[in-house]
């Protein structure tokens, strides 16, 4: 995995942490919107979409910086990573489902849940993976520790 140039990386990381903060940014303005888009999905227990609503975007507004400033990249590309993952599973049961709703994900206004979104996701994932993997990186300002990569 270190095979990868670090400034490749480096860009990657800029630009998972941008599409999280652009993702972040109108969800924290308009959470009762994002509430609405959470119920949607039919997945969450009632009540707990406004809990949702309210914590998940400035949880994106942290990924995003971040990775953007490489404050602790191991711990934002893992979170992202989860996040990502979880965004997919939420797609496919609601494509399952027979469900026709926007993807609420804060990127596109209007955007439908479809392929298309599990496409970018698994993207968004696989730029995750790859920074949480690559040892050598540029710009870091809280790096790991080399005690924490023993085994």
């Amino acid at each position: 995995m270190n095979k990868i140039d670090p400034r490749l990386i480096f860009v990657m990381r800029v630009l998972l942490g941008i599409v999280f903060l652009i993702a972040s940014y109108g969800k924290i303005l308009e959470p009762e919107q994002f509430s609405r888009e959470i119920s949607n999905y039919h997945f969450i227990p009632f009540g707990l979409e406004n809990f949702v609503a309210i914590v998940l975007p400035w949880i994106e507004l942290c990924i995003g910086f971040g990775l953007i400033f490489g404050v602790m990249i191991n711990g934002s590309a893992l979170i992202s990573g989860t996040l990502l993952i979880m965004f997919n599973l939420l797609v496919i049961q609601a494509m399952i489902r027979g469900f026709n709703i926007e993807c609420g994900c804060g990127l596109k206004e209007g955007e439908m849940i479809g392929w298309q979104k599990l496409a970018e996701n698994f993207t968004l994932l696989l730029i995750s993976f790859i920074v949480f993997k690559q040892k050598k990186r540029i710009f870091e300002i809280f790096p790991k520790s080399p005690l924490s990569d023993e085994p």
